[in-house]
């Protein structure tokens, strides 16, 4: 599993990109960039919901991300809310991701729970 301790607590904000607010996103993008060394493509986020052609991007595979059936840890797994897909973490590893939301700031939360299991989208890769 991936230690992603520095980036618990970090404070939530929509559409923040840093460096003191974070949107879900926002803080992939900055746990790729600081312990990587790659910066993700904005057009893999989104401004405070993924729009219609964002998510077909990522589904249809013009995008870098490429769908994966076992997540592995720096996949992200996509969330559908509302009938789009509007939310991303990151996964750290057995089944629990790194990610933010209105309600939390950044924190790490399984995604097996039911509130997440039943609205999961997919799992991509970006390649490195």
């Amino acid at each position: 599993m991936i230690d992603v301790s520095e980036y618990i607590g970090l404070p939530y904000a929509p559409v923040g990109r840093g460096p003191v607010f974070y949107d879900c996103y926002g803080i992939i993008q900055k746990a790729y960039r600081e312990r990587l060394g790659i910066e993700l493509p904005e057009q893999c986020g989104y401004v405070d919901t993924l729009n219609p052609e964002t998510s077909a991007l990522l589904e249809s595979g013009k995008s870098d991300w490429r769908p994966v059936a076992a997540p592995k840890p720096w996949d992200v797994v996509l969330f559908r809310v509302d009938g789009m897909p509007n939310h991303i973490g990151m996964v750290i590893g057995d089944g629990f991701m790194l990610h933010t939301t209105r309600a939390k700031n950044g924190c790490i939360e399984n995604y097996h729970r039911p509130l997440w299991r039943s609205r999961i989208e997919g799992f991509y890769t970006c390649p490195r």
